[in-house]
């Protein structure tokens, strides 16, 4: 069946008269009698009786009305989903988040996307910033936030927020006694992280001074949930200036201030150049934008 032909009938049966509906529906009186001619060599049985001036539903008429007005919501409901959907207001968002990202920006994000898009829906993954690349190049992500440090061929970097990579220890461990250096690190142990583009760096500034490589008496997938163990031992460690400053458990730790061992980085969006993104994730992108030139102001930018 035709679906505009079921409309003409439907608009034909609530005006019970053929003139009035070809009036309504800015038609002619022929056209729409060949719809309605039409619905009944499909059925095979007459939807409509005369009654005088006026026409009036068969039994069969009145079934077919019935179905027709459910059809109406179920496209009236799909053009709305459909719009809603258009508009970023539901979809769903794959997003690979470096753990700094996830506690400091995407609190801030959050509440105004859900705002925006109430339907949306999320699914948030956290690790380091090669592993979150990798699955956004096997099609697995559709936005990844993390740090970059170079241009990506055949992905748009998007600059964010940037932040410091530094070392740290307890607020009172024995190398704040007096003044140090790089040297100095060398004399303790390490808390680092297991897989992570830091330890290549850490390496390289330690060698620079003609130190060993730090020896990691602990490896982790994430520093950031380690603060307090770090803080009861005379480890050092490598945490962001950022999260060093958001710490919850009070002042735990301290920052052993050396330019050397500053590692600056600056965290990027990172989605395809020619791959298509949602409406839902292209709002995701806006607010993402939108934030970040407020952080990079406070940041001194």
């Amino acid at each position: 069946m035709d679906v505009r032909d079921l409309f003409y009938f439907q608009t034909i049966a609530e005006c019970e008269h053929m003139g009035r509906a070809a009036e309504r529906l800015f038609l002619t009186q022929p056209a729409l009698t060949k719809a309605v001619r039409r619905l009944e060599e499909q059925i095979g049985a007459p939807l409509f009786a005369r009654m005088g001036r006026r026409i009036a539903l068969t039994e069969l008429g009145h079934i077919l009305l019935k179905r027709t007005y459910r059809l109406r919501q179920i496209m009236d409901d799909t053009a709305r989903e459909v719009k809603s959907y258009a508009d970023g207001q539901f979809g769903h968002i794959r997003l690979g988040c470096a753990p700094t990202m996830v506690k400091f920006l995407l609190p801030d994000i959050m509440p105004d996307l859900l705002r925006q898009a109430p339907g949306v829906t999320m699914e948030l993954h956290s690790s380091v910033s090669g592993d979150l690349l990798a699955l956004l190049r096997e099609g697995l992500l559709d936005l990844v936030l993390t740090h970059v440090s170079a241009p990506i061929e055949r992905y748009e970097v998007v600059p964010l927020v940037r932040d410091d990579i530094v070392v740290v220890a307890r607020k009172h461990h024995p190398i704040f006694d007096g003044p140090y250096t790089v040297r100095d690190l060398a004399r303790y142990n390490w808390v680092l992280p297991r897989s992570s583009a830091t330890r290549p760096w850490l390496n390289a500034a330690l060698a620079k001074q003609n130190c060993p490589p730090p020896q990691a008496q602990l490896e982790a997938t994430s520093i950031l949930y380690l603060p307090r163990l770090i803080a009861g031992t005379e480890l050092l460690s490598l945490l962001s200036r950022r999260n060093l400053s958001g710490l919850e458990d009070g002042d735990l730790l301290r920052e052993v201030a050396l330019p050397e061992t500053t590692l600056h980085r600056v965290f990027c969006l990172v989605y395809g150049k020619n791959s298509y993104l949602s409406p839902a994730a292209q709002r995701l992108v806006d607010l993402l934008v939108a934030k970040s030139d407020a952080e990079l102001l406070s940041l001194g930018e």
